[in-house]
């Protein structure tokens, strides 16, 4: 709702997501080989972040009407992209709330 609605416009900001991406990934590597609570639930919060951010994104690809849109003919990479955003999302939140017993 957020997406379709705010005045906002999400679309330009590729590089700033591509720098949190490499930051989620650097994080990523940085919990294999250091076993922490703390630093897999940091993961996992910051995870949830990028890729919310990724999905309102996503949406005003989709939607339209912004600086940057996709054409017409592109609706299976919308479909993809959508897919990719909620299952990465949903995944982040598993691994977080997974680990208590």
């Amino acid at each position: 709702m957020y997406a379709c609605n705010t005045e906002s416009d999400f679309t330009t900001s590729t590089g700033i997501l591509i720098v949190l991406a490499v930051c989620l990934m650097t994080l990523g590597l940085v919990t294999i080989f250091v076993h922490s609570n703390f630093l897999d639930n940091l993961y996992c919060c910051l995870g949830v972040f990028v890729f919310g951010i990724y999905l309102i994104v996503d949406t005003q690809l989709i939607m339209g009407g912004k600086q940057v849109e996709l054409a017409i003919d592109e609706y299976i990479l919308a479909a993809m992209m959508l897919y990719i955003d909620i299952i990465q999302i949903f995944l982040y939140i598993l691994r977080l709330l997974g680990d208590r017993r």
